[in-house]
């Protein structure tokens, strides 16, 4: 079983992250596109809360001693293969990934256009994500 205290912490800070995210990921295409300084910060803040799922998979793998996860989007397959969460939520959570992958390599010149179109499923998958961990550790 997951850390308790340990998904807590987690959980409780990416949903801080989410809260201060997603108002400005919700806009409209074109309001988000053009406040540059709001969007950075969203998606800066997206990419933490992103993190700290990924943070709570490889806490959680750790935790029920599972084979390790060989990138940040296997994690949540290792946790699907033994039945932690469904595949379905592995595969979404894949994709989480990959944005936060998207964010954190190419911040600079980063499809702006392509995070707004993809985070509302990544903060749904995310809030799936962590309920699970939550039940998991108890809480």
């Amino acid at each position: 079983m997951i850390q308790r205290d340990v998904a807590g912490q987690k959980i409780a800070r990416a949903r801080a992250y989410l809260a201060d995210a997603e108002p400005v990921l919700c806009r409209p295409r074109t309001d988000f596109l053009a406040d540059r300084k709001e969007r950075d910060l969203a998606m800066f803040y997206l990419f933490l809360a992103i993190q700290k799922c990924i943070d709570l998979a490889a806490h959680w793998i750790a935790d029920e001693n599972l084979p390790p996860a060989e990138d940040y989007g296997s994690g949540f397959r290792v946790l699907s293969d033994h039945g932690r969460i469904d595949a379905e939520l592995a595969g979404q959570m894949a994709v989480a990934s990959g944005l936060r992958n998207l964010i954190a390599h190419g911040y600079a010149t980063v499809d702006s256009a392509r995070v707004h179109e993809e985070a509302p499923a990544g903060i749904f998958a995310m809030r799936r994500f962590m309920d699970a961990v939550a039940r998991a550790a108890g809480s």
